[in-house]
């Protein structure tokens, strides 16, 4: 399964470009770190992405999202117990990233109730990043031709997410144990 949000383009085009994208997810951190996050950058007048606060009626948000990706030099991760549950989280980690290596952003990791080793501790069951992806890669969904089920997420994608956590778990970030709300 190829990136959703890798071919995407903006279809609004009238907004001016994102400098911060803040990754998270959404029933973790959406109230808490990250509301704050984005209120207090905009308050210092930068062009900031969060999700819903920054969608438009009309557009596809999968859009919405790779545009601001490219645009922001600054990708603020924030990384909660529940994370990798979440393949939008996960995918734009890959954007990010791609961004990052390209030269053209840098990430910020936040670490919410998780330790940067659990970005590395992906395999098997034990850890919180670990049994997350092991839930996905063992997700089904059937084929809608021949009715068999099949594994929903592509072998390629897990190890991209795996490998992406992994990338990101080297960078210096800032430690929050304790300002995890769920």
């Amino acid at each position: 399964m190829a990136n959703p949000l890798a071919s995407s383009s903006n279809s609004s085009g009238n907004k001016a470009p994102y400098q911060v994208f803040i990754n998270h997810r959404g029933p973790d951190t959406k109230l808490s770190i990250a509301a704050h996050l984005h209120n207090r950058l905009h308050d210092l007048g930068l062009q900031v992405f969060l999700d819903k606060e920054e969608m438009e009626k009309g557009d596809f948000f999968t859009s919405q999202i790779a545009a601001a990706i490219r645009d922001a030099s600054v990708h603020i991760a924030i990384f909660s117990p529940r994370y990798a549950e979440s393949e939008w989280c996960l995918n734009e980690l890959l954007l990010m990233l791609e961004s990052m290596q390209s030269g053209r952003s840098t990430i910020i990791p936040i670490f919410c109730g998780v330790n940067p080793a659990d970005l590395r501790w992906t395999l098997g069951k034990d850890g919180v990043y670990a049994k997350a992806l092991t839930d996905l890669e063992q997700k089904k969904t059937t084929d809608s031709q021949t009715h068999q089920k099949k594994p929903r997420y592509d072998p390629d994608i897990i190890e991209k997410w795996r490998n992406a956590l992994s990338n990101v778990s080297n960078i210096d970030g800032f430690d929050l144990e304790g300002a995890y709300n769920g």
